[in-house]
């Protein structure tokens, strides 16, 4: 089992999660401040409040289609005043 911190705890060593203050933060936004939680936890609603799936960041790698800069260049954009 792992360690139990607050959500306080768990904000000031977002260094130990491989993330920001804020981003911790964020992902807890819903817990009680007396609240205790395990890594596993805090990582699994980092990683959903982040959009880290791992799953579908497979599949979408898979659908990203390079586009070279000449070819944005010859499109061309409209200007709109």
């Amino acid at each position: 089992m792992s360690e139990q911190r607050t959500k306080q705890e768990w904000i000031e060593s977002a260094a130990v999660l491989k993330a920001e203050r804020f981003e911790v933060a964020g992902a807890l936004f819903d817990v009680q401040p007396e609240q205790l939680l395990g890594k596993d936890e805090v990582n699994k609603r980092l990683d959903d409040y982040l959009g880290l799936d791992t799953a579908s960041a497979v599949k979408s790698k898979a659908k990203i289609t390079p586009v070279s800069v000449m070819e944005t260049k010859k499109e061309g954009t409209a200007n709109v005043d």
